[in-house]
């Protein structure tokens, strides 16, 4: 990605997590100096490219400015600037290994309508993204805990009332798993 993507893709998920933020004066270069201070980002940009990214954002409706009547102004994200910070974090989001295996596989089932089949592509490719292994054509197994990743994912595609996440203690082939994550 380049400086541009990079820059558009830090202020979304600073904005995103952060929520809005309260600025004094003109947007530029203020909001340049509140997210560099916010610590959103370990990156220091040039404040001129920085401002050029927070208007070309405003002017695709992906973030809102509002005036405050105390003489400062808000930004926050738009719903389609909402929309943006989740594909952002959805192409960060992993699965954490373990220290120590538990012992458990993660299963995620899903049977998803036809009508949904670009969600369901997306999510098995996601799921392949995150190291998950195809144990049948709609059944994924990992080993380490990912209910809280998959919900997002899930909620991402819109399908989180097809798809089911469960565990299980014991598996048949249980072996060829376990040398595929080198698990004792």
């Amino acid at each position: 990605m380049n400086q541009r993507g990079e820059i558009i893709k830090d202020i979304l998920i600073g904005l995103g997590t952060l929520g809005a933020i309260v600025i004094v004066g003109t947007i530029a270069p203020n909001i340049f100096g509140v997210l560099n201070k916010s610590g959103f980002t370990k990156k220091k940009y040039n404040p001129g490219r920085f401002t050029e990214r927070i208007k070309y954002l405003r002017r695709r409706n992906l973030i809102a400015v509002k005036d405050n009547p105390d003489g400062t102004l808000t930004v926050e994200l738009s719903e389609r600037g909402r929309k943006f910070f989740l594909k952002y974090n959805l192409d960060d989001i992993s699965v954490k290994p373990m220290k120590r295996w538990d012992g458990k596989w993660r299963f995620v089932m899903f049977d998803i309508p036809d009508k949904f089949k670009k969600a369901s592509n997306a999510l098995r490719n996601k799921l392949k993204d995150m190291g998950f292994y195809q144990f049948q054509k709609s059944i994924w197994v990992h080993p380490y805990p990912v209910r809280d990743e998959i919900e997002f994912v899930c909620n991402v595609f819109n399908v989180r009332e097809y798809v089911n996440v469960g565990e299980i203690s014991k598996l048949d082939d249980e072996e060829m798993l376990r040398s595929r994550w080198r698990l004792s």
